[in-house]
């Protein structure tokens, strides 16, 4: 698995700008070129320079899985067909403005905020073909902000209960471990961006912090 620390817009919280998974990076246009350079040696996927709500937010504002990506109501319809030129499937959350903080999946289950509707979870459910559970984590409603996780593990904000650990585990189907990046952020999808090739954290963060991180999100 690929690793490294890294910045986006020369900041270390690479996941306040960036989407990742699998098949696909979403990342500003105001991206760095050899920050675009290192996002695509370290997750192997090509990278959509991208917008939303003509904001460089990327992380905030949508969250995906393969090529599907839930997205801001505040998104802008030439942003979503833009997207759709480039294979990506857009969902739009409607009654959500901040969405890449309020969800997080893989590619077997999903977590949401507590402040999402019954319709919001129905509507996620059948656009992304997966379980969800809506649940806070760590004393907060922003699961996105606070999971960074892929198909082989997950990362998770140091103050999770361990009754939400067990869900996270159960939903997502593979082991991880609670951290903080960045030196001490606790949100650490703010911090980390993965994919089962790689991962990336912010240039703040520690070597006790990158070791944890490692061994999390590799999945041994």
């Amino acid at each position: 698995m690929n690793f490294s620390r890294a910045t986006i817009r020369s900041s270390p919280y690479i996941g306040i700008f960036s989407s990742v998974t699998d098949e696909v990076a979403l990342v500003p246009h105001s991206v760095l070129p050899q920050e675009l350079r290192e996002l695509e040696r370290v997750m192997e996927v090509g990278a959509i320079k991208s917008k939303i709500g003509n904001c460089s937010l990327i992380g905030v504002l949508c969250k995906g899985t393969g090529k599907k990506f839930v997205v801001s109501n505040i998104a802008e319809r030439g942003e979503i067909r833009e997207l759709e030129k480039n294979g990506i499937e857009a969902m739009v959350l409607k009654t959500r403005s901040a969405t890449g903080n309020l969800v997080v999946m893989n590619s077997q289950g999903g977590v949401a905020s507590p402040i999402l509707t019954e319709k919001d979870m129905d509507e996620l459910k059948a656009f992304f073909g997966i379980k969800f559970a809506r649940t806070p984590i760590g004393e907060t409603d922003l699961p996105g902000a606070a999971i960074t996780v892929t198909n082989k593990g997950f990362i998770v904000h140091p103050n999770i209960t361990e009754k939400e650990f067990e869900l996270l585990e159960k939903t997502f189907g593979v082991k991880g471990a609670p951290t903080s990046a960045n030196y001490g952020d606790l949100f650490v999808g703010n911090s980390v961006i993965a994919n089962s090739k790689g991962a990336m954290a912010g240039t703040l963060t520690s070597g006790a912090e990158l070791s944890r991180i490692d061994d999390a999100l590799r999945g041994d």
